[in-house]
């Protein structure tokens, strides 16, 4: 009994050993990789109008939900709206059918290329209210006071001066307007190179600088982005 004891005590002692080798490895490779920061590129590269296929992937309406995020924005008939960075237009389209006659979709863009594709895109349709507006990387070029809706889908990242930016995009919102930020997550295994995604922290101290604040924040609704609602600051 005593010989089996002693067996039992090594064996307890060894599992016990191995245990804390484990756990001590486990802590040095997290705190090791805690410790490696991601070096961060501003601004990110323009998406080159060459790869507007990708952006009209039919495929995309899995991962992206148009619908869903116009439903989380509340965006009815009669809005008025901007889609900030409106590349192909792959969401100013969906906007247009939201609002309706009685309102209107800005599409802005820094790339002629982009406009000229929204503008081609719409030649075989009767849709009268869209207005497409050449912005540039300080500018907007927003009408003062004219928006229930802005929106940057995967445009934020490619703004060089962002607090800058973002202050013109509240002059362009009526008092109780929106302003919706979506990107790509660090964990996503699609969208930009790593080192011009950005944290939504970073996001929203930037956004509060510019007069905001957050109102919603949803990390789940999209599998591939955060999906962040800002309110003008009052």
């Amino acid at each position: 009994m005593t010989l089996r004891i002693q067996i039992m005590n090594q064996s307890l002692k060894r599992n016990l050993k191995m245990f804390l080798i484990l756990a001590v490895s486990f802590y040095l490779c997290i705190n090791v990789y805690a410790g490696e920061e991601i070096k961060r590129e501003r601004p990110g590269k323009l998406f080159s109008p060459s790869k507007i296929p990708l952006l009209e992937d039919p495929a995309r309406d899995k991962w992206q939900k148009p619908e869903e995020i116009l439903n989380v924005l509340d965006i009815k008939k009669g809005q008025f709206v901007a889609d900030i960075g409106a590349g192909s237009g792959y969401l100013t389209v969906k906007l247009s059918e939201r609002v309706g006659a009685a309102g209107r979709v800005y599409a802005t863009d820094i790339q002629q290329e982009m406009l000229d594709y929204i503008n081609k895109r719409l030649n075989n349709k009767e849709v009268n209210n869209i207005t497409l507006v050449l912005s540039n990387m300080d500018d907007p070029k927003l009408p003062a006071g004219s928006l229930d809706t802005a929106i940057l889908l995967s445009t934020y990242h490619e703004i060089a001066r962002p607090v800058d930016f973002i202050k013109k995009v509240k002059l362009a919102l009526k008092p109780q307007g929106k302003l919706a930020v979506l990107e790509f997550s660090d964990d996503s295994p699609i969208g930009p190179p790593l080192q011009v995604r950005l944290p939504e922290d970073l996001v929203i101290n930037e956004l509060k600088q510019a007069g905001f604040s957050l109102l919603q924040r949803h990390t789940f609704l999209l599998p591939y982005q955060y999906f962040l609602i800002f309110a003008p600051s009052r």
